[in-house]
């Protein structure tokens, strides 16, 4: 897929590989890219592929039966465990299935507060090693409390973690993820040089950052949005 190029929906999502780690723009549906969740769903269940995923949101793009909880529904009703290894989630509670995948120990759950998420997609789009804030000392994100893991597998596996460092004689806490391989975000138009314009969604949120993120140096990710209009080149500003 060339930079910038305007697509069909299996040819976007063929990028995303097994095993990827994927952003997923969305507070609970406004930003969510849902055509995009639904469609690589889809893609799973007619090849098997990809699987073994990593999902990350800045909040949760879902509501009950709609969006991931949609999915999460499906992969809980069938007991699958191979589309989707884990997620770090600021916040489960509008899915259902989520929830019960998370106390059954099904695949890996993570939660951090919901700006400290946020604003980690920014620390990683600046090339840093993740977000350093005081923000959860003495919490349950406290790793001397369950570090953010919302169930025993994600205290095993520690695909996310927090760390505490020691900076002048203050405690601080490091909060890292893995980065994103492929980001799925939502606006409203797109030129033909791949800029984005949200004129008609209710929110920014957090999608700029997720862009960002999966675009850093040194290992560039992709990017595909899902959008109501296409624009001729040039015709949305670059800032």
């Amino acid at each position: 897929m060339g930079h910038g190029k305007v697509v069909n929906v299996s040819d976007a999502l063929s990028v995303i590989k097994d095993g990827d780690v994927v952003a997923i723009s969305g507070f609970n549906l406004s930003t969510a890219p849902e055509y995009l969740i639904l469609e690589l769903f889809e893609q799973y269940k007619k090849t098997g592929h990809p699987n073994n995923l990593f999902i990350i949101s800045d909040t949760l793009p879902a509501v009950p039966d709609r969006g991931l909880d949609k999915v999460f529904g499906e992969l809980y009703q069938d007991k699958d465990q191979k589309f989707i290894r884990g997620v770090l989630m600021p916040f489960i509670g509008w899915s259902p299935a989520l929830m019960k995948m998370t106390l059954e120990n099904r695949i890996e759950v993570y939660s951090f507060a919901i700006g400290t998420t946020s604003y980690w997609f920014r620390e990683v789009a600046s090339n840093r090693p993740g977000l350093l804030t005081k923000v959860g000392l003495g919490t349950f994100l406290d790793p001397r409390i369950d570090g953010g893991a919302s169930n025993e597998l994600a205290k095993e596996k520690k695909t996310c973690k927090v760390d505490v460092l020691n900076i002048n004689g203050e405690e601080w806490l490091l909060y890292q993820a893995p980065t994103p391989d492929v980001t799925l975000i939502r606006g409203t138009t797109a030129d033909e040089d791949g800029n984005i314009s949200m004129e008609e969604e209710g929110i920014y949120g957090t999608v700029l950052n997720m862009a960002q993120a999966a675009k850093a140096l040194p290992n560039q990710g992709k990017v595909i949005c899902q959008v109501k209009y296409v624009a001729r080149k040039d015709t949305i500003p670059t800032r």
